[in-house]
């Protein structure tokens, strides 16, 4: 399946939970996701094998048969995935605004010292390559 060029991805919170589990092992069934998330509040296994189903729909996911067990991998990967959330987060809570985006976690404290460094040094190196 060829990868997802949609730069508007959406993934809930268990989603992404799931995501993370076949990005970190290259592969995994539904018993896999089901163990490595179960930590804190526990979803059923129907519940991650609905949500697996429907990220395979979304195209996110893709599954292949192995000794009568579905084994997901990932067709989307995680840099699409965080660079379509954090453009689906600043559309939706800033306009668009990535100025907005970044004067809101400086002023709420979200950045440190260093941080604030490497976002300059970030910025003066798009200014340069103009």
């Amino acid at each position: 399946m060829p990868r997802k060029e949609n730069p508007e991805i959406r993934l809930g919170r268990l989603e992404l939970q799931i995501m993370t589990v076949v990005w970190d092992r290259g592969e995994a069934t539904v018993h896999d996701v089901k163990d490595s998330i179960s930590k804190g509040r526990k979803p059923a296994y129907s519940t991650i094998l609905t949500m697996m189903r429907k990220l395979e729909a979304k195209g996110y996911l893709e599954h292949d048969v192995r000794d009568r067990t579905y084994h997901y991998s990932a067709v989307i990967s995680r840099q699409q995935a965080e660079h379509g959330l954090l453009g689906d987060m600043v559309q939706r809570l800033f306009g668009g605004s990535a100025a907005l985006l970044v004067s809101s976690l400086v002023e709420h404290g979200q950045v440190s010292e260093k941080e604030l460094r490497e976002i300059k040094t970030l910025i003066g190196n798009k200014e340069r390559k103009k």
